[in-house]
């Protein structure tokens, strides 16, 4: 299976990138999202998804580009709930969106295309809501089993209203930032949602944008380097209670 990166590479040069960073993107983070659904087995005959239906996965990307008459730009793009976050001095700016069917536009998303609207997409399950009152994300890599296909997992098209998957999609949110120097050290923060408080939807501790931001600020102004301020925000997240993966990658921008 290719990375991630192969998948924006290919697309990035096919859909011509720095004219429309959104649309090739898009365009990378869905076939990275075919590849993961394909069904296994003999002739493609078993079980949609590489690691299995239920097997899913979620991302946060960033990378610069300097367009030719302006500012070096930074790109931002998620899909799921891990998150890029740009800190300056100790503020934290969230530039990707939080994937997850209670904010209310994925709701409305999902709801506009369910073909069953005596019973609801997204409902509360387990102390959180859910897609399909299951799945705690909105918008994921895998996860095949939430996933419209002709053979829904062993259910006849059309048998049941829901065939047609639960609105979980591999489609990203794309942002643009223009980086202007003078507003002191800049750090980018691209992180699973292990890092990050998630009381809302039953996670563990961890941290808010705003603590992170201090303990960039903090890290970084004692002399941590990139993976020193990546390893103090874990193990600040850890302290705090988080019970999930905590992935973190961090990059100082000298902007």
């Amino acid at each position: 299976m290719a990375n991630l990166a192969s998948f924006i590479d290919k697309a990035w040069a096919k859909e011509g990138g720095a004219a429309s960073p959104e649309r090739a993107l898009t365009a990378a983070f869905l076939a990275a999202d075919r590849k993961l659904l394909a069904p296994g087995g003999f002739m493609g005959m078993g079980e949609r998804g590489i690691g299995g239906a239920k097997c899913g996965s979620t991302a946060a990307v960033a990378g610069l580009l300097q367009p030719p008459n302006g500012p070096p730009t930074l790109l931002a793009a998620g899909v799921g709930d891990a998150r890029v976050l740009l800190v300056r001095g100790a503020a934290a700016s969230q530039l990707t969106v939080d994937h997850v069917p209670d904010a209310e536009p994925e709701r409305k998303r999902i709801e506009a295309t369910n073909p069953n609207p005596k019973l609801p997409l997204v409902r509360y399950v387990g102390g959180t809501w859910r897609c399909g009152g299951i799945l705690a994300l909105s918008r994921a890599f895998g996860d095949a089993y939430m996933k419209g296909s002709l053979q829904f997992e062993g259910v006849s098209a059309g048998s049941d209203g829901y065939a047609s998957g639960f609105g979980v999609t591999a489609v990203p949110d794309v942002s643009l930032t223009p980086l202007v120097g003078g507003d002191g050290p800049a750090w980018v923060v691209c992180a699973s949602d292990g890092l990050f408080a998630n009381s809302e939807r039953g996670g563990g501790g961890g941290l808010s944008n705003e603590e992170v931001g201090g303990i960039v600020s903090r890290a970084g102004g004692a002399g941590a380097g990139a993976e020193g301020v990546a390893a103090a925000l874990a193990a600040a997240a850890q302290a705090a209670g988080s019970t999930d993966d905590v992935t973190v990658a961090v990059l100082a921008l000298s902007v």
